[in-house]
């Protein structure tokens, strides 16, 4: 399955992250940076704009009465409900179309590329990614045990661009991992 996200990678960016995928044999990261990227700043945007805005709404007089340390633990919450949802429902979806996934053995997709997983992976990442932002920029409130899990938890989605699909031997370029969508 071809990446289904519309937006074509960055060249740039993925040439930017590539001495630390190579280093970290993350063959498949440099393709959907700039998804994770991108989804990082979507959940950033959720949780100062969308949630607080959408809460007010939904919620006016018990939203309204929350102190802004509560405010933000619920519009943390409701970028994590949001998230959970979108990356399941994802997963789900890729599971049902992925032809190629379908194909494969159990060891090809744990080890094994796709776009599609690649984007599930991204989706992922990003959220992490903002999660890790946050737990840093608020370790006073949400402390150290967050920020620990934050850290772990990128950890270990980060490690999914480890596919065996890609090339590992050569320079990694955009052209070296099969299913990507070609966007030239």
């Amino acid at each position: 399955m071809l990446d289904p996200f519309p937006l074509a990678p960055s060249a740039r960016l993925a040439q930017l992250v590539e001495p630390l995928a190579a280093y970290a044999h993350l063959p498949s990261l440099p393709l959907h940076i700039h998804e994770v990227v991108i989804f990082a700043a979507a959940y950033q945007a959720m949780q100062s704009v969308v949630a607080p805005r959408l809460s007010a709404r939904l919620f006016p007089k018990t939203y309204a009465k929350l102190s802004p340390r509560t405010r933000l633990n619920w519009d943390v919450h409701v970028v994590s409900l949001v998230q959970s949802v979108a990356v399941c429902g994802l997963a789900l979806w890729v599971m049902c179309v992925d032809k190629e996934r379908a194909a494969m053995d159990w060891e090809n997709r744990v080890w094994g590329y796709t776009g599609g997983s690649g984007l599930v992976q991204a989706l992922g990442c990003g959220y992490f990614l903002w999660d890790l932002w946050i737990s840093l920029v608020h370790v006073d409130m949400f402390g150290w045990g967050m920020l620990a899990h934050a850290v772990s938890a990128l950890s270990v989605f980060v490690l999914g661009f480890v596919s065996a699909g890609c090339d590992r031997e050569t320079k990694f370029e955009l052209t070296n991992c099969p299913n990507r969508r070609d966007h030239s």
